[in-house]
């Protein structure tokens, strides 16, 4: 028998739709910072958008439900049957490791809402961990309004708490229904040290490679090329600048249905200055971030934008739109970092202006420094799961600030842990 089969631990679920470097992270500080419990990942769907490397801890137990092909952002309709008996396979799981607490990536899939009304039915207490944003919430009209509403109203009823991940997320599960004690702050966390240092090495190599000047300045996007993103205002609102700050230049991570009608937009005099490297990861990615100086996000919809975190680690300020929940979290305006208005050319610019300046670069990119490491110290994610099981009676009261300081990628932060 293997010691894994000797593991009486109760088992504590997350299910969710797919897997990336950020969330197996997550799980894995989880599950280092509550072993009360076995923690048991279920993965519902098989891609996203692209195909991440991810090295899977064998802590974090992952299980795979979905086909290839199922991609989680789907129409959760288009395989009722098919989500309806995937659901009957998590209960089954369930059933078998012995699951006393559960939380879930969501809740509009068939299979989620059905494994939502047996833990609700057998007395385990579930929540829901979404990264949704009161500033992104689209009024559909008439019937979809009304089965939307409807819809929050059958989970709230049943669900323990909800792990939002900011004040944006806060309001929007307050809007449909969830009361300030049963909210939780579950924010996306990446592995922060992965993106702090890079090799000189490693950097000249990269700087190489896609012809950057190491005496210039570089502004830096890093996403999707597609519509909701916005790219479009980010080079012109570039090209409107770029004469002012003839040291700068503008670097495009990232790749999507728009790379082709996103170069046609650049000015022929500008061809040289904007530099596009495709879709990275892992360590490349985090080479990119310390190519760059600052980072806008100009996005007209963004729930959440990891960029945020992963780029303030690496040391840029950031400007985003007043949209993007992680800045609303990390990025003090005019401070650590700017904030436009979504889809004003001119706010941007003059974002832009202000950050570009010789005398203003550095001075933004120490308090962005500071600005990050006030945010750890003020949010733990795992002492906020932690604090959800303690309330929801599967952990014993006086576990509610054990120390995690141990743990690597968290701070025990004062208080409960909540921000």
């Amino acid at each position: 028998m293997s010691s894994d089969d000797q593991d009486n631990r109760p088992g504590l679920a997350i299910v969710t739709n797919t897997v990336t470097p950020y969330h197996v992270n997550l799980q894995r500080l989880i599950a280092l910072g509550i072993p009360e419990f076995k923690l048991h990942v279920l993965i519902s769907h098989w891609a996203s958008d692209f195909s991440w490397k991810v090295e899977i801890p064998p802590e974090i137990q992952l299980t795979q439900y979905g086909k290839p092909g199922e991609h989680p952002l789907g129409n959760p309709l288009r395989r009722p049957i098919w989500d309806w008996r995937k659901g009957g396979r998590f209960i089954d799981y369930f059933r078998r490791n012995g699951i006393q607490a559960a939380i879930l990536g969501g809740y509009k899939y068939v299979s989620y809402a059905r494994l939502m009304n047996y833990c609700y039915r057998h007395g385990i207490p579930f929540f829901v961990n979404s990264d949704n944003n009161i500033r992104c919430d689209p009024r559909h009209p008439g019937v979809k309004q009304f089965i939307k509403h409807r819809t929050y109203d059958w989970w709230m009823k049943r669900v323990s708490g909800v792990f939002a991940m900011g004040e944006y997320g806060d309001q929007f599960f307050m809007k449909y229904g969830a009361t300030p004690d049963r909210l939780y702050r579950l924010p996306y966390w990446p592995d922060y040290d992965a993106f702090t240092h890079v090799e000189r090495v490693d950097l000249d190599r990269f700087q190489q490679k896609y012809g950057l000047n190491r005496q210039r300045h570089h502004l830096l996007y890093s996403g999707r090329l597609v519509p909701p993103k916005r790219v479009d205002l980010l080079i012109d609102a570039f090209a409107n600048v770029a004469s002012n700050h003839p040291e700068w230049n503008l670097l495009i991570v990232g790749d999507g249905t728009q790379r082709d009608e996103l170069q046609r937009r650049v000015p022929n005099e500008l061809r040289q200055r904007v530099i596009w490297t495709g879709f990275l990861e892992g360590r490349e990615l985090a080479v990119a971030y310390h190519a760059a100086e600052a980072m806008v996000l100009p996005s007209d919809h963004e729930n959440w934008a990891l960029v945020v975190q992963e780029a303030m680690a690496a040391g840029l300020t950031v400007i985003a739109s007043d949209v993007v929940g992680a800045a609303r979290e990390m990025v003090v305006d005019g401070k650590s970092g700017r904030i436009f208005k979504k889809g004003d050319v001119a706010s941007l610019q003059s974002c832009l202006e202000d950050v570009l300046r010789p005398e203003n670069i550095d001075r933004y990119k120490t308090e962005a420094k500071l600005a990050l490491q006030q945010y750890r110290e003020r949010v733990n994610p795992v002492a906020e799961v932690r604090r959800a099981l303690v309330n929801a009676g599967v952990l014993p009261k006086q576990d509610i600030n054990r120390s995690l300081t141990s743990i690597p990628g968290t701070r025990m932060p004062a208080g409960s842990g909540r921000a």
